[in-house]
């Protein structure tokens, strides 16, 4: 095996030192370093299968230097406090003054801050920098590897040595270098029993142990800022405060609950994605944030942490303040996963008609989708840095959808909030509202929703002073709503108002080739394991109707998930039928039955499933076809397929997974029974 190799590239001969002791200390024997200073000679060509550089400056030095560089990849270093050496500070005495010596003001101030983040915080700290006008004369000094720069008045230095490498930088050392799992292991545990040591160290000169757990825990959180263990499905393990702070702002406990629950979609993609990145820029609760990623040595865990570099989007505080309370879209087009002709299509017109301010109306069976293009329509508009706020109107009862969607004034009914309540309307303001389940809402609420439409104005419930809104209206039902306005259930000028945009939605039954792309999605999303699906699953999955839609289709990968024994989802691990949405009222009762009159090949299959039934031969679709192939009757196993569709739309046979085969309903019986009778 060819010898890998690093080079290490610092400002000053000291820092080179230094963090060449410290990768000699983890890093295992077969891996050669160099190590060069920039204060010293540099040769004018560095080949090496790793670069590491101090700093970022010190990356652009070199550049414009000219150095000719040979390397597969490089790491810019993270440095922290050399913890060696901090328990000769917790060693001084409480509330002595002393001066925190360094080379910049930047980097005097982020010493102290690391100090002080360490638990450090019984002395007071002065700072001390070349330059500085005025500052405290004191007798002991404090640096990370500047003693030449201490004043003269300092009796005492404690020099902690050069800031050092931080824990994520050793990581990506190698997981660039592609160590295997026994040195990883090994210098876990290693690194892992330092920081403990240190801990003990501390306490002990505290000679207070039970500021054991609490040093550690200062130390750990330092070498990042936030730290997050969660599992292949997402549940998280652990999560430091600064952590917990960033994904819960009210600081609830957030160990056990599932990461998919506290960021949104775009957050979600890194966090459960199989990929490892470092410093990634990456929008978390409303702030764009360097973010790390790797994998726990031998486990399924992974490690995700911040950096203390924060800086908040270009988003005002009223939309953050929704965006905390999940008032925002959660999809764009790309989520929408299909690329039939029919989806494609639907994407095409809900697309152009995202371009526009038009009220739109998507019509759509349970599950086919509907929030996802509401989501994406809004979120390709031009109010796509507005509000985006969502209402089922199945769950609200008719008394609270007025006061709900238009708000209320103070004393408009008995326990009306002090101040009175704003709308959804009236917070949606500038953005969309997706009015989801719209077939459901009363004959007097539709006559109110008509006016905000009409004239852009509400009234709040109580009120009398009638507010303009700005509100994009995006409404969904998988109801008939024009079979309701021709019952009377549904006002016409509201329904022709809602229509002038309109969308529908195919049942997934209707775009098959999506299924495969869908399965693939669902299993990346549930768990970041590499988990396969078997070609007979995916032709079961394209012979079954899916009352329930795409929904059904991914509740149906979640079991599988979670029942599965190996990393390929297999036949064996399909949900029971009982599973499955069914057709109410096909076989479930008694009472006579209307026939589909049947001829040719679906006579003749449904006859050979009961001859196989008579004889306890399971019927699956390959013995069905060897068995009419062998009568003569020549058809291949996807037209049979194709056929089983049928015969299962009229009722007449139940379709199993697995090794189950498909078995004659009652009705399948019955009308076969009448066969023979009118042959009589």
């Amino acid at each position: 095996m060819m010898q890998k190799s690093i080079v290490l590239i610092s400002g000053s001969r000291n820092t080179k030192d230094h963090l060449y002791s410290q990768l000699k200390e983890f890093i295992p024997e077969y891996i050669s370093i160099c190590c060069y200073a920039s204060e010293e000679n540099i040769p004018d060509e560095i080949s090496a299968d790793l670069i590491i550089y101090s700093s970022d400056n010190l990356k652009n030095e070199i550049s414009e230097r000219g150095i000719k560089l040979n390397c597969k990849d490089y790491i810019i270093s993270e440095r922290s406090i050399n913890f060696d050496y901090i328990e000769l500070v917790a060693n001084i005495p409480p509330k002595t003054e002393v001066l925190l010596v360094n080379d910049e003001k930047e980097t005097t101030y982020s010493s102290i801050e690391d100090l002080m983040e360490l638990g450090l915080n019984h002395i007071k700290y002065y700072p001390y920098y070349p330059g500085i006008e005025r500052y405290k004369k004191l007798k002991i000094a404090i640096t990370p590897g500047e003693s030449d720069k201490v004043p003269d008045c300092v009796e005492k230095v404690i020099d902690l040595g050069p800031r050092i490498m931080d824990i994520n930088t050793l990581y990506n050392i190698m997981d660039k270098l592609n160590f295997d799992n026994k040195d990883t292991r090994f210098f876990t545990k290693r690194y892992m029993q330092k920081i403990i040591n240190v801990s003990k160290n501390i306490s002990l000169v505290n000679n207070n142990i039970n500021t054991l757990n609490t040093y550690l825990n200062n130390i750990v959180d330092s070498l990042v800022n936030g730290i997050l263990v969660i599992d292949e499905n997402g549940y998280i393990k652990y999560a430091n405060e600064q952590m917990t702070k960033l994904l819960s702002p009210d600081k609830r406990n957030i160990e056990n609950r599932n990461v998919k629950n506290l960021v949104d979609k775009e957050a979600l993609k890194y966090f459960m994605s199989a990929d490892f990145y470092e410093n990634k820029d990456i929008e978390i609760s409303g702030s764009i944030i360097k973010t790390s990623k790797f994998k726990i040595p031998n486990s399924d865990n992974v490690v995700i942490t911040t950096s203390k570099e924060k800086k908040a989007n270009s988003k005002s505080k009223f939309t953050q303040d929704l965006l905390l309370k999940g008032h925002f879209a959660k999809y764009d087009f790309e989520d929408i996963i299909g690329n039939s002709y029919q989806i494609n299509e639907v994407k095409l017109t809900a697309f152009k008609l995202s371009k526009s301010e038009l009220t739109v109306l998507i019509e759509g069976e349970s599950g086919t989708g509907k929030e996802l293009f509401a989501s994406a329509i809004h979120n390709t508009s031009n109010r796509k840095d507005g509000p985006y706020l969502a209402v089922n109107f199945s769950a609200l009862p008719d008394e609270l959808i007025e006061s709900e969607l238009f708000g209320y004034e103070e004393g408009a009914f008995t326990g009306a909030k002090k101040g009175g309540k704003i709308g959804l309307f009236e917070l949606a303001d500038g953005g969309t509202i997706f009015l989801d389940e719209i077939g459901d809402i009363s004959l007097k609420v539709q006559t109110k929703l008509l006016r905000v439409l009409q004239e852009k104005e509400i009234m709040p419930v109580g009120g009398t002073k009638i507010k303009s809104v700005d509100v994009r209206v995006i409404a969904a039902t998988n109801k008939d709503l024009r079979k309701m306005v021709k019952e009377k259930q549904f006002r016409s000028d509201l329904y022709y108002r809602l229509k002038i945009g309109y969308i529908h939605l195919p049942p997934l039954r209707e775009r098959i080739s999506d299924i495969k792309d869908l399965v693939e999605y669902f299993i990346s999303k549930e768990t970041s394991k590499k988990v396969k699906i078997s070609k007979e699953v995916i032709d079961e999955f394209e012979s079954y109707k899916w009352l329930g839609n795409v929904r059904e289709l991914e509740s149906t990968i979640k079991y599988m998930l979670a029942v599965r024994t190996t990393d390929t989802l297999t036949l064996d691990d399909l949900p029971d039928k009982k599973f499955f949405e069914e057709e109410v009222g096909e076989d479930n009762c008694d009472s006579d039955y209307e026939f589909k009159i049947l001829s040719g090949e679906l006579l003749s299959i449904l006859n050979m499933i009961k001859k196989l039934e008579d004889n306890n031969i399971n019927a699956s679709r390959e013995k069905i076809t060897k068995a009419l192939n062998d009568i003569g009757i020549d058809v291949t196993e996807n037209k049979i397929r194709t056929k089983l569709n049928y015969l299962e739309e009229y009722g007449y046979i139940t379709k199993n997974r697995g090794k189950k085969g498909t078995v004659l309903t009652r009705k399948g019986l019955g009308y076969l029974n009448s066969m023979i009778l009118e042959g009589e």
